[in-house]
């Protein structure tokens, strides 16, 4: 696999090395005859090889220019700290080298400010999309073809994938080692970075590699799930909130969040169980009560199916890196 960071001016560092060292871990996680095969390269791409200055006045070294013709299979844009726009007239090469890269099978991710390049190569024109909220007014009066999503945290559609912000765009790239990888080294990428990214901010989101409408009752459906965690929940008690039959509520979740409500449901209540263990000095019998589970023992069993360490593991792996100084 080959990705590329692009570099300009203002782009914030996080939006690289996050990234990269997940994608990074995940293809070391694979067999040596994977990584013979298809060995993993990360190349840092800006207008010239001087570096451009990041934020924090920090500077990384581009390996190759637009002018290479490496072809890439991800290509990453970073969000900008500040107004976005400016940097469309200063970096103009940055759209036809977007263009062709996509045209040749690259999948572009874009997060936050970063969105403004997919915009303006005209790529995302009568797609879904979302961006960074401060810009919303701006982006749609620019950008008045593209179908802005005010709601979603990510978007995608043919290959194009838009994030709001750090966090959603490291949801991404777990999606996108699943995709490349497989699933198990997701998880286990998951749980060695998923303390680092807070999950609590996130919004409804578009199916990954689909392009349905967005639907308020599904969001609903999503909120009222994560506001009643703890109790014993039906997907029948979830329609009847909604106002929807069953199987019409079963079809419309499905075709938008890309998993059943039952799925859904007990991924947020493994996501939260995370942020309980990691963060508060809680029994794990208290875990398990927060999120939806009255037996402790089956709150571990479906911990460890999900991230393949029981919760005590975990918990004593995450304080492990947060107490580790050397």
């Amino acid at each position: 696999m080959k990705v590329g960071f692009v570099l300009y001016p203002r782009a914030l560092i996080t939006g690289v090395s996050l990234a990269a060292e997940m994608l990074s871990s995940a293809a070391s996680l694979r067999d040596r005859s994977s990584q013979r095969r298809d060995p993993f390269v990360i190349k840092l791409v800006a207008p010239t090889l001087q570096s451009p200055s990041l934020t924090a006045g920090i500077r990384l070294q581009p390996d190759i220019t637009f002018e290479d013709d490496t072809q890439f299979d991800i290509i990453v844009l970073p969000p900008m700290w500040g107004n976005p726009f400016s940097a469309i007239r200063c970096i103009p090469e940055i759209v036809p080298w977007l263009i062709a890269q996509y045209q040749k099978g690259a999948q572009l991710l874009a997060t936050g400010t970063g969105v403004i390049w997919l915009a303006e190569t005209g790529l995302l024109d009568h797609q879904v999309a979302t961006t960074h909220w401060y810009f919303y007014d701006k982006f749609s009066s620019r950008y008045p073809d593209v179908n802005l999503n005010r709601q979603a945290s990510i978007t995608a559609a043919n290959g194009l994938f838009c994030t709001v912000s750090i966090n959603s765009q490291s949801e991404m790239i777990l999606y996108l080692i699943s995709e490349h990888y497989g699933q198990k080294i997701a998880n286990t990428i998951e749980t060695h970075y998923g303390h680092e990214i807070s999950k609590t901010s996130q919004q409804p989101f578009y199916q990954i590699g689909g392009q349905v409408q967005f639907d308020e009752s599904i969001a609903f459906a999503q909120d009222w799930m994560k506001r009643n965690l703890s109790q014993s929940i039906t997907v029948h008690q979830i329609a009847q909130e909604c106002g929807l039959p069953l199987r019409t509520f079963n079809r419309k979740f499905k075709d938008q969040v890309g998993q059943s409500p039952h799925q859904y449901l007990q991924q947020i209540r493994m996501e939260i169980a995370q942020q309980l263990i990691r963060d508060f000095s809680l029994s794990m019998q208290d875990v398990a009560e927060q999120v939806g589970y009255k037996d402790a023992y089956h709150f571990s069993t479906r911990f460890q199916q999900q991230f393949s360490l029981t919760p005590s593991q975990y918990r004593n792996m995450v304080k492990a890196k947060i107490y580790n100084v050397e």
